[in-house]
């Protein structure tokens, strides 16, 4: 059966209604346009504000039940988009705040995206072969949407907003009816993936304003690439913090299947290091009932003066499984030249220390941690 179909037929449910009181209403504006403005005014006082219609009539809610009902509204959300991309992400929509409202987008990545790896691989090939932009995918390194969405990124960004692939049903089934309105944002909270790519629109979401439906997610991704201010507070064990904050909003959704909380720092250049510690031990709380994933930078010996920038041992006690990103191995540290270096370990005393080592030249790349004011 087609989507279209199935959405129809949810209409058709309140069709008799609807004629019904279009009838009733066309009689009533007849009878009222003859009545002098005064009688008009003291009938909508008398009355009050329109109660709600139960639709008891109705065979959706008379002989359908909830659990019913939910799976008929799960086959609506179906699309003819939805077997062209990633399966894992078929359901995905990426959420926005920008310009003072709200937008929804797809998610296109492909299969191959759950490779970390797979920019630096194409990078590899465009080196090897001098054919390709290496330019281009280094903006797709460095992106803030993270290693595995940069295709939504770009979409976005250079192919507009509001396309056939981005269509959903969600409008034309929450208008349908009020009663039906509850049912219709718990199911698209339960049956779609969320995720969020800024840490400002995951901020406002679920701290600033949250809806009263976010305890209905079932499925979350955040990838988060933070400024260093925002780490400082797990440096230097500061309770307040916007992180902090949007970890506690996490740990009241009580029946959340699947979490990916991908998290990165943009303002380092290839020097990735987070405290993974500090983090770690705040998302301890968080209570997931399937998979729960932390992507996390490469584990270098990258020296720093900070405290409590220890790397996460993946061995420990954790509710969560850790991934580790691949050690970068392109940047463009000057304008239009994007260059390939390795990292080499250097053991002084009892600690190991990381440098960046470029193949044909001896140059110094200062390390930013050892540069801060802390």
């Amino acid at each position: 059966m087609a989507v279209g179909d199935i959405q129809s037929k949810v209409k058709s449910f309140f069709r008799p209604g609807l004629e019904k009181r279009r009838r009733s209403s066309n009689s009533s504006s007849r009878s009222d346009s003859k009545r002098p403005k005064n009688e008009l005014a003291s009938a909508a006082t008398d009355n009050g504000s329109p109660e709600l219609n139960l639709q008891l009539s109705s065979p959706l809610f008379r002989d359908l039940p909830i659990e019913i009902r939910k799976i008929v509204y799960s086959l609506v959300w179906l699309g003819p988009w939805d077997d062209q991309y990633y399966m894992a992400s078929g359901a995905g929509r990426h959420i926005h705040f920008s310009d003072g409202h709200w937008s929804n987008t797809r998610c296109v990545m492909y299969e191959d995206d759950e490779d970390l790896d797979f920019i630096q691989k194409n990078m590899d090939i465009v080196n090897n072969s001098g054919k390709g932009d290496l330019v281009m995918w280094q903006k797709r390194l460095s992106s803030t949407w993270g290693s595995r969405h940069w295709r939504c990124e770009e979409r976005q960004k250079y192919r507009g907003r509001n396309t056939s692939v981005d269509r959903t049903n969600f409008i034309s089934m929450m208008l349908v009816c009020k009663r039906m309105f509850p049912e219709v944002v718990e199911s698209i909270f339960e049956s779609h993936k969320f995720l969020f790519n800024d840490f400002f629109s995951a901020h406002r979401f679920f701290v600033y304003c949250p809806s009263p439906y976010v305890s209905h997610i079932r499925h979350l991704e955040l990838s988060l690439s933070l400024p260093f201010y925002e780490y400082a507070p797990f440096i230097t064990n500061e309770k307040k913090s916007r992180v902090r904050n949007l970890w506690g909003a996490l740990g009241t959704i009580s029946c959340l299947h699947n979490l990916r909380i991908s998290l990165d720092i943009y303002d380092r250049g290839p020097w990735r290091k987070i405290p993974e510690r500090g983090l770690a031990a705040s998302l301890n709380n968080l209570e997931v009932l399937r998979d729960f994933s932390l992507e996390l930078p490469p584990e270098l010996p990258i020296k720093t003066h900070l405290p409590n920038m220890q790397s996460l041992d993946t061995q420990e006690g954790t509710p969560f499984r850790v991934i580790r990103r691949s050690p970068l191995r392109y940047w463009q540290f000057s304008p239009g030249d994007v260059e390939r270096f390795t990292w080499e370990t250097h053991t002084k005393g009892r600690q190991n220390h990381c440098f960046i080592v470029f193949p044909r030249e001896a140059r110094h790349i200062p390390n930013p941690y050892l540069l801060d004011f802390f």
